[in-house]
């Protein structure tokens, strides 16, 4: 979700009393990695819960990059008192920085498409004609940069390193890492796994691992619902067998590797 969509969410959440002790909420970078801009009231609906962002090197290049982005962003937006640089802004730096690594002349000129009457804002904008020239290059280069090694793998711009944190008192603190190679981890570098993890504070200000939803005997079975909607295959596709009366659901919301990794090292 959007931080302005969670925010709502998580409001609410503790309106009806599900932020309680026994309950467990996980939240991905686009929210943990603004937790610094959310007003204070939404924080303190959020205690207790978990969160994951891609881990930004600590550098030299990084922070003088960070100061004087600063300094130039309040130049323009004095009434911003607390703006920080997100992973999303040091996505696109770097990869304006791979763009340009490739060299000006390969982005080529635009050429206009052809405009009906009824044509929206989107379609009057010109098409790259070096395009598919340039991105099958993005592709395949590969770079330190602000936010580390810029690689892309199907189409996403991958990260080695995840940060998990726990939002606590005003913001988050991390209590760990992930990283392909370890697992998770308390310290980069290390191969001890969670028996060094930092403390985690569980909503209901408890640290006692929360047990989950207890099955009872004479329970329902729980029926989840897939979306099905034409134009995101890639995230959930449904193909239905007429021989065997059965629909197989697949896509890339079942490639959840860290969460099933986090819950299975809790448990």
């Amino acid at each position: 979700m959007l931080p302005s969509l969670s925010s709502k969410l998580f409001t609410k959440a503790k309106e009806v009393g599900m932020m309680s002790e026994g309950y467990v909420w996980i939240i991905t970078y686009g929210t943990t990695d603004l937790l610094s801009s959310l007003d204070a009231s939404i924080i303190d609906s959020m205690q207790g819960v978990l969160g994951v962002k891609p881990h930004v090197p600590r550098t030299k290049e990084h922070e003088n990059f960070r100061v004087r982005w600063k300094r130039k962003f309040q130049q323009d937006n004095s009434t911003e008192l607390n703006a920080e640089l997100n992973i999303f802004g040091l996505w696109a730096y770097d990869a304006a920085m791979a763009i340009e690594k490739l060299g000006a002349t390969s982005i080529g000129g635009y050429g206009k498409t052809n405009i009906s009457g009824n044509s929206t804002d989107l379609e009057s904008f010109g098409i790259s004609q070096s395009g598919p020239k340039l991105l099958q290059s993005l592709l395949s280069t590969t770079f330190r940069g602000l936010s580390g090694d810029f690689h892309i793998i199907d189409g996403q711009l991958q990260s080695s390193t995840y940060q998990i944190v726990n939002v606590i008192s005003n913001g988050g603190r991390g209590i760990g890492f992930w990283t392909a190679a370890n697992g998770i981890v308390r310290e980069l570098n290390s191969t001890n796994s969670k028996a060094n993890l930092g403390a985690i504070i569980w909503p209901g200000d408890t640290t006692s691992l929360p047990k989950g939803w207890m099955i009872p005997t004479n329970g329902k079975k729980l029926r989840v619902g897939v979306p099905v909607k034409d134009g995101f295959s890639e995230f959930v596709k449904t193909t239905w067998n007429s021989d065997t009366n059965t629909t197989t659901v697949a896509g890339s919301f079942q490639k959840a590797p860290l969460w099933d990794l986090m819950f299975r090292e809790q448990s």
